[in-house]
């Protein structure tokens, strides 16, 4: 009878909820999953192929692949999301084939910086097969980023509407994303699909500093509602997130050095940079 007598409104909340995240979900060409892997390669590596493992100095891992994709060693794990395990494991599923010593499950085979500066040096036989690798499978890992936000963004409107948020997160996502004709609008999902791989979604409680996130959520709250141009409105909220990023975080970790590349970042965002 509890059942019944709720049943059409469960029913039809399910229904709306479903619509909207088969709605929601983003579907890209291959041509156009090239470009923004192209673009999002750009940011992360200058498009350099030695560039594709990565570590930046007085980091505890390793950065891999067009993403720069966070893959820790055995004994360094932090709180940031590792997302190289499971982008190699969507590879896998996708048809690629690894080096035979690298799956989903291990760990980063250089143990800190200083073993990765000597095995980049000498070229050494793992450092040229996994950059090998990741060169052969960018638009796949294009895929993978889109993946991600797919599945990321249910999780990020549902915290949103935990927090009276929802309405504002679900209308600058698709100002995003959708053109006024209802099509798809190329630099919306290159900005989506990028910012998410680079600072994640938002709503990690654990990626916190001072209890302040710096993720897709808190960049699609800030967006100026009367701002014409939602691009240029998303650059502009980035740039405050991630200024009050660097202030918040804890002096040693020193992330007023990447100001100036961040900053660049989201200026490609601007439809002028396309």
């Amino acid at each position: 009878m509890i059942f019944r007598k709720g049943g059409k409104h469960i029913l039809l909340l399910l229904c709306l909820l479903s619509s909207f995240l088969s709605s929601s979900e983003l579907r890209l060409s291959d041509s156009q999953a090239r470009q923004i892997a192209r673009k999002i390669w750009l940011n992360e590596g200058s498009g350099l192929k030695r560039k594709l493992v990565w570590w930046n100095k007085g980091e505890e891992f390793a950065s891999c692949g067009i993403g720069h994709f966070i893959w820790y060693t055995e004994k360094k794990p932090m709180w940031f999301w590792e997302a190289f395990p499971p982008m190699l494991r969507f590879l896998v599923a996708h048809g690629a084939r690894p080096p035979h010593w690298l799956t989903p499950r291990t760990h980063c085979v250089w143990p800190n910086y200083e073993a990765w500066t000597r095995a980049k040096a000498k070229n050494t036989k793992r450092m040229r097969e996994l950059t090998d690798f990741l060169d052969k499978t960018k638009g796949l890992q294009a895929r993978f980023m889109l993946h991600r936000l797919n599945r990321s963004f249910p999780k990020i409107l549902a915290y949103a509407k935990a927090h009276g948020q929802g309405k504002i997160v679900e209308q600058n996502y698709r100002r995003l994303l959708y053109r006024k004709d209802g099509s798809i609008d190329p630099q919306g999902a290159y900005i989506l699909i990028d910012y998410i791989n680079f600072k994640g979604d938002g709503i990690n409680s654990g990626e916190r500093y001072q209890g302040k996130g710096w993720g897709l959520y808190q960049v699609l709250t800030r967006m100026n509602p009367n701002d014409p141009d939602p691009c240029h409105a998303f650059s502009v909220a980035g740039k405050r997130v991630l200024e009050r990023l660097i202030h918040i975080a804890p002096p040693e970790r020193r992330l007023w050095r990447f100001r100036k590349g961040w900053f660049n970042r989201m200026d490609t965002y601007l439809r002028c940079k396309r």
